[in-house]
């Protein structure tokens, strides 16, 4: 039997788009109430989709606050991925210490030697 991944993941985002469509009114209260802007927020839900024989996908629930726990390193991995992918959504860039202590160094350097004036912008 020959699958047709992405007919079958282009259901599947259907039934996840419809879903969303339909509580996007509650979404949006409980948005406006956490806070006045719109883009200082975000939240990860889970959904549970059976494929059955026909290769239909069924809604089973839809999870607001899914578990990140691992319990296999498939599981990790998965979840790894996937909190990987919300930061870099989000707009979150990895802090590098060493990064940070060298251009400190730098900026100190730069302020002793006469070649910035402000300590705390160069």
């Amino acid at each position: 039997m020959h699958i047709d991944l992405d007919k079958l993941f282009a259901r599947v985002n259907d039934v996840i788009i419809k879903t969303c469509i339909a509580v996007e009114p509650h979404i949006y209260n409980a948005m406006t109430r956490a806070t006045r802007e719109r883009n200082v927020c975000f939240e990860l839900y889970g959904f549970d989709i059976l494929i059955d024989e026909s290769l239909r996908p069924w809604l089973l629930e839809v999870n607001v606050l899914p578990s990140l726990s691992s319990s296999s390193p498939l599981d990790k991995k998965i979840k790894t991925t996937l909190l990987s992918d919300i930061f870099n959504l989000i707009g979150m860039v990895p802090y590098d210490r060493k990064k940070y202590i060298k251009e400190e160094e730098d900026r100190k350097s730069k302020y002793f030697l006469g070649l910035t004036k402000n300590l705390s912008k160069v």
